[in-house]
């Protein structure tokens, strides 16, 4: 076993996955789900999360390949969710009405705990890539174990976070959603551009005869 290629993979990996800026957005995605049912939502999750991983790891360019996606479109797409999420977190009251409400008191099933707060388009294709460099080098075991230690170092700490976020208290709890939720305006806004700058890159091939 690499112990060191298995480290740094690892490590990127969960960087990317950011769970310490995830776990108040989660949170605050829960806060109407009574504390009992919060522990099985986010076990459901996180186990939806290691699957996307999987999936990607092995098939992730024959899926983008059938759809005829790109990475260009994943930014924009994962841009484009993570936006509409983050100014529902900064201006709650955006959209009014009891209806609207309601809406948004329904526990999150995949979208958007598990994609794309945790596997968005960066996680997507920072997995792609070590899977291609795990099979070049003949180190597909120690590719597996690494997302899997990312993975599970991810769901350890979101599982924990409710406890640490509590002795923020209530009014703490939503200050500190609503900063995380404009931060997070501002990567979708960057995730955006991303895809809009590799799609121009593209059109220069796609304009030739």
């Amino acid at each position: 076993m690499n112990w060191e290629y298995i480290i740094a993979s690892a490590s990127a990996l969960f960087l990317v996955m950011d769970p310490p800026g995830n776990a108040p957005l989660v949170q605050g995605l829960l806060q109407k789900v009574e504390p009992k049912r919060r522990i099985s939502i986010l076990v459901r999750e996180m186990l939806i999360v290691l699957g996307l991983l999987f999936l990607f790891y092995f098939l992730g360019d024959e899926i983008l390949g059938w759809l005829g996606l790109s990475s260009g479109s994943l930014n924009l797409t994962g841009g484009i969710m993570l936006f509409l999420i983050a100014v529902g977190m900064v201006f709650p009251q955006v959209g009014g009405g009891e209806h609207h409400s309601q809406e948004h008191e329904e526990e999150p099933f995949i979208v958007p705990v598990a994609m794309p707060l945790i596997v968005g388009p960066a996680a997507i294709s920072l997995v792609m890539m070590q899977a291609a460099m795990a099979a070049s080098e003949g180190m597909v075991a120690e590719g597996i174990l690494a997302m899997f230690l990312a993975w599970l170092g991810a769901a350890l700490l979101l599982f924990f976070s409710g406890k640490l976020l509590g002795y923020l208290g209530e009014k703490g709890t939503v200050a500190l959603t609503r900063l995380m939720g404009t931060v997070l305006v501002m990567i979708a806004v960057q995730m955006v551009l991303n895809g809009i700058t590799e799609y121009l890159k593209t059109l220069p091939q796609a304009m030739q005869p």
